[in-house]
């Protein structure tokens, strides 16, 4: 049997099984049954996300079990900057045997959506390479404001939005007393990072409608 036949063979027996058909609807039921858990999509709308069939994995002489196939959907959302205009962002894989009984199933997603948004540890990684070492010194006069910095990524990336919110009136806050004494480089690094993180906050509706007004009304906030 050539290459090409057994290829021929082993996807007749995926269609036999009907087994492409079988993992959307399994992929529905779970987007179903997690429709009102708002962490599930990782920060994604449903709508934002499109299922597309990656293809099927045939596992032979495994050390522990039979053969199995894995149906694969991947789940992208749109980008411009990438092959076909889609990203991915996470996957599906629906696990049968060669009978098509149902053995196992994954849903994964490996990309946030607010991370990706604002590329925030890319941020970070600039802005830290900037930052003067005796600031971490816990007596140093410039650690408070480091330490709102930090507060305020570490809060946004756990998906903390009102907290990462407060700090952010907090670090503009210092700033209006003690803003000149910050080495420059990173004065202006941190205020884009603040900015920044502030406009994500308030355009996406992430924080309380007083802690809105507040990061609003107050002038030294970017």
């Amino acid at each position: 049997m050539t290459e090409q036949e057994l290829e021929i063979l082993l996807s007749e027996r995926c269609k036999t099984l009907d087994l492409k058909r079988k993992a959307f609807e399994s992929l529905d039921d779970i987007f179903t049954e997690n429709s009102n858990d708002k962490d599930f999509l990782g920060g994604f709308e449903r709508t934002e996300i499109k299922p597309i069939f990656d293809g099927f994995k045939y596992q032979t002489d495994r050390r522990h079990g039979s053969t199995i196939i894995r149906t694969r959907i991947g789940l992208y959302v749109e980008n411009q900057n990438w092959l076909e205009n889609i990203e991915q962002i996470g996957y599906y894989e629906f696990e049968t045997d060669l009978y098509g009984e149902v053995l196992d199933d994954w849903f994964v997603i490996e990309e946030e959506k607010f991370l990706k948004d604002i590329g925030i540890i890319s941020h970070f990684q600039s802005m830290n390479k900037k930052l003067p070492v005796k600031y971490l010194r816990r007596n140093h006069l410039q650690y408070e404001f480091v330490t709102y910095i930090s507060l305020v990524g570490t809060l946004f990336m756990s998906k903390e939005f009102e907290g990462a919110g407060r700090f952010v009136q907090r670090a503009y806050t210092y700033l209006e007393t003690k803003s000149d004494l910050l080495d420059k480089d990173y004065l202006k690094d941190s205020k884009k990072f603040l900015k920044m993180i502030k406009e994500y906050l308030l355009g996406n509706e992430l924080v309380s409608e007083k802690l809105k007004e507040e990061l609003t009304e107050n002038k030294n906030c970017g």
